[in-house]
């Protein structure tokens, strides 16, 4: 039970000469790799490796808007989603910061921004729009032979836009959004008035439904967007409101390990700054603090988890991507405006910030990914 507490068309490898990018440096000596998706001053698209001196390793021109980037198990592999209603995803070899192929959605699908690894990284798990059926769907694709399409699971709702795997490999997660569109009508939205978002919870072995949460009636168009899962299996979730300006919904909620929903209602006196749009979670590697970022409202939080009190809200300017650092408490947060922050929680619910690096000339997207190790 829920309380608001308890709760490439017509690209190929072959044909992408223009989109080789530059080489990776090797033995820059850094040990950590920041990867997003960036808009250039000229107008186009890059995935873009960086470092914490500063530097950019890697500069790989995008066919298009992308969107998140999923690192394989041993860290050597890269793959890249297209923004939806995108159809390419990039694969790319970390070991050289270089392209290594470029994949096609399916005909009749598009993806929705985001994909996963199995744990053994044989398999790669894609969220995607079975647009004539009015569907979600799970593509499912071998990494081992060429990233060649063996299946997809239905996603038991309307747009499924993230997903996260469980430790241990025993579930997944899918944020169905419940808004329903179509390429044909672009990014408009086709449903707001009946949609209905949940979090589903997929078999990780056959696909097979374990169980799903629906948010309660009066929230019906708070979509379900983004995820990220804790060291425990508790899986943070960050919302877009459909609704009137004028409402309050809460944009971020969580799943503890034992199944029980929470929606934090600390953000409700500061709904009308956070204009009811949260653009990334993230859990940090001690399971104990979230994080969130929200675009629209300027503004990047940090809660303890799991009762959701807010600890840190700091207004930054077009806040946008977060990845965990590989020790508890640390965020790194990115912005539209070229600069990577740096947080790290206390256990004493004390927040530090850390480093503020600068890369100008790049308009960092919505999600970025660490590799935690060095090149």
């Amino acid at each position: 039970m829920i309380s608001r507490r308890n709760f490439l068309t017509g690209l190929t490898l072959s044909g992408a000469a223009a989109l080789l990018p530059r080489p990776l440096t090797a033995g820059s000596g850094d040990d950590r790799l920041l990867i997003s998706a960036a808009r250039k001053e000229n107008g186009s698209f890059v995935l873009v490796g960086c470092t914490e001196a500063g530097a950019t390793p890697f500069e790989i021109p995008l066919p298009g808007r992308g969107h998140a980037t999923t690192i394989s198990p041993d860290g050597n592999t890269a793959v890249h989603m297209a923004r939806r209603p995108g159809r390419f995803m990039l694969v790319v070899d970390l070991g050289t910061g270089t392209l290594s192929d470029m994949v096609n959605a399916p005909a009749g699908r598009h993806f929705y921004g985001h994909a996963g690894f199995s744990p053994d990284g044989a398999l790669l798990f894609t969220t995607e729009n079975d647009y004539d059926n009015a569907r979600g769907v799970i593509g499912i694709w071998d990494c081992r032979d060429g990233y060649r399409r063996v299946g997809e699971w239905d996603s038991h709702g309307i747009g499924p836009h993230d997903l996260t795997l469980l430790p241990h490999g025993g579930a997944m997660a899918i944020a169905n959004g419940g808004i329903l569109t179509h390429p044909d009508s672009g990014r408009a939205k086709l449903n707001i008035a009946d949609m209905r978002p949940n979090l589903t919870f997929l078999d990780m072995r056959d696909g097979s439904f374990l169980r799903q949460i629906e948010l309660p009636a009066e929230l019906h168009k708070n979509s379900i967007r983004h995820l990220d899962s804790g060291p425990d299996g508790s899986v943070i979730f960050g919302m877009q409101y459909q609704g009137a300006t004028t409402d309050a919904p809460p944009l971020v909620g969580y799943i503890g390990a034992d199944g029980t929903c929470t929606l934090f209602d600390a953000e409700q006196t500061l709904t009308p700054q956070l204009r009811g749009y949260c653009a990334d979670v993230a859990i940090d590697a001690s399971g104990r603090f979230g994080a969130s970022t929200f675009p629209r409202g300027d503004r990047i939080a940090i809660w303890s988890l799991p009762d959701g009190k807010l600890i840190e809200l700091n207004q930054v300017r077009d806040s946008a991507g977060i990845a965990p650092e590989g020790h508890p408490g640390g965020f790194r947060f990115s912005t539209g405006f070229g600069r990577l922050l740096t947080r790290l929680a206390g256990t004493d619910g004390a927040v530090a910030e850390g480093p503020d690096q600068r890369f100008p000339g790049l308009a960092f997207d919505n999600h970025m990914t660490m590799l935690e190790r060095a090149l």
